[in-house]
Formats: structure tokens, sequence, C-alpha cells
């Protein structure tokens, strides 16, 4: 998923702020289920939901006001009720930083669930690594 950093986004150094990156990361993230698995629209009109659990950035390099990134993202693993997502965020080939997060599926009214079978199927048939990245 490309990302431009925006100047709302940098401090007065001009570099991203470290906070920004769960921003990227969940835009990632939501971009990935539409891509390879369903809108995260669908899960939320099935009320279901995938709470974040756990975030780990690991900062590299710094970003800065008008780069351009590109964001990777994979499943790692996947569990009856969780899900663990890897990420790695690069300007031009260069690691700038690469994530981990964990999810568990929860309801409405944020009681854990499993995930529907159909799903954690799904997903976890795509679970791996991406060549070249160790987060």
């Amino acid at each position: 998923m490309p990302h431009r950093v925006g100047f709302y986004q940098t401090d007065a150094m001009g570099i991203m702020h470290h906070a920004q990156y769960v921003n990227v990361l969940e835009n990632a993230r939501v971009a990935w289920l539409e891509e390879h698995d369903l809108p995260y629209t669908h899960y939320v009109d099935s009320g279901l939901h995938f709470a974040v659990t756990r975030v780990d950035v690991q900062y590299r390099r710094a970003a800065r006001f008008d780069d351009r990134l590109d964001v990777r993202v994979w499943i790692e693993w996947v569990r009856g009720a969780s899900l663990g997502i890897a990420y790695a965020i690069l300007r031009s080939g260069e690691t700038l930083a690469t994530a981990r997060t964990e999810h568990a599926m929860v309801d409405n009214t944020g009681r854990p669930l499993r995930i529907p079978r159909e799903r954690r199927e799904a997903l976890a048939a795509r679970a791996g690594t991406l060549e070249g990245f160790e987060p």
C-alpha cells in the first residue's frame, strides 16, 4: 500500500512522528483485508471487530514530510480467536520500520469470540512470511 507522508504527520524536525506509524499500520491493515479477504465493513456489519491487543514498531530510519512510502502487510499467524499481522515500511526499497500487531476477534460489546471458521481458514491460508523481512 502506498503512503505519502503528510505535513500534519511530522514533528518540528520535519520527521514523521512515531505515533503516526500506528495510523499507517491501521490503514494498511484495512486495505490488506479488502484486497485479500473481505472489506472490514463486512466484519463490522456482522457485529465483529479485530480489536488491537498489541502493537510493536521497530524504527530504523526516519520518514520525512512528502516521502513516498511502500507499506507491505502480511498475516503471520491465525488462531481460533486471534491473529498476528506483520508490516514493513519502505522508502525506495530501504526499510524504515518494521512492525507487528496482534488482534482479538470481539463482538460489538467487546466480548471475545472465535473468528468465524470460514474467515479463519481463509486468513490462515494466507499466513506466512514476506521473504526478506523479519520484523
